[in-house]
């Protein structure tokens, strides 16, 4: 699914270009505040959010940022940080919002929460991490590997560890053979790889004092649900849940994924601070 281009807003951060999407507000009119979303490494919100954005904008105002390369070798999370920094300052300024972040930008999303406590009313964190371990240090060292090489393996290594089980045996090898060919990799993306094996936001997560809903996902091999329960430990009102998918679960279980979103930002008091929810019941 494409996002309207009609959207898409493109600005310009410390001289280089940076888009955005807006989508202004929904055609029902309720008291939800706006949210702000952030997506994961290799992505966009087009990529990551195709099919999140449509839905979620059913229910409140939307805004999500797609990072741009910098000109420095090194990217550091506060690169990042900054960028959504610049986003939210131009379009909500003053105002409470909630924010959503997957994979990578759950990390953002968090660090964001721990230092803007009073704009911050809820926050979403979907398939995120705190620290990175050695788990996901081989994975990245393997990925490395073969990024060097060139290798043709390299795509579908990626939609390996991204994928459930399930989900790839409902794929013919021929399908998803085509489906990694379409994963972008440059020279960004590199840069997104090396900051992922540094990350380390432990020491923030106590300044969090958004309702937090945690999300992990059962199947996920690039981010093992340990991660986001080391997150929901962590942070004073969380509450967590699971959804049965891979890392890639706004591929897998997109509508899924929206009803608990949609559940939440609805009516947050409903999740009890430290309550692990069966999604059965959410």
């Amino acid at each position: 699914m494409n996002l309207s281009e009609n959207k898409k807003i493109e600005t310009t951060f410390n001289g280089l270009p940076l888009n955005y999407y807006d989508s202004g507000v929904p055609r029902v009119e309720n008291d939800n505040l706006p949210m702000v979303i952030i997506h994961g490494t290799t992505g966009s919100t087009d990529t990551h959010f195709g099919y999140l954005f449509p839905l979620i904008s059913s229910r409140c105002r939307v805004i999500s940022i797609d990072w741009s390369n910098i000109n420095e070798d090194k990217l550091t999370l506060s690169d990042l940080k900054e960028q959504v920094y610049s986003v939210i300052n131009m379009t909500l300024e003053g105002k409470k919002y909630n924010l959503l972040g997957y994979s990578l930008g759950a990390v953002i999303a968090a660090k964001i929460a721990s230092e803007r406590v009073n704009d911050v009313s809820g926050l979403i964190l979907v398939a995120g991490w705190q620290k990175t371990d050695e788990h996901q240090i081989l994975r990245n060292h393997i990925w490395n590997i073969l990024r060097k090489e060139n290798s043709e393996a390299l795509k579908l290594y990626m939609s390996f560890c991204a994928f459930s089980t399930s989900f790839i045996q409902n794929s013919s090898l021929e399908q998803t053979v085509e489906n990694a060919k379409k994963i972008e990799i440059n020279e960004f993306i590199d840069k997104q790889m090396k900051l992922n094996s540094t990350i380390d936001i432990t020491d923030d997560l106590p300044r969090i004092k958004a309702k937090t809903l945690v999300i992990g996902c059962s199947q996920d091999l690039m981010v093992p649900t340990h991660h986001s329960k080391q997150l929901f430990s962590s942070i004073d009102r969380a509450s967590y849940l699971e959804i049965p998918s891979g890392h890639g679960v706004v591929y897998e279980r997109p509508a899924e994924l929206f009803q608990h979103i949609d559940h939440f930002i609805s009516n947050p008091e409903r999740f009890t601070d430290g309550s692990v929810i069966n999604v059965r019941q959410a």
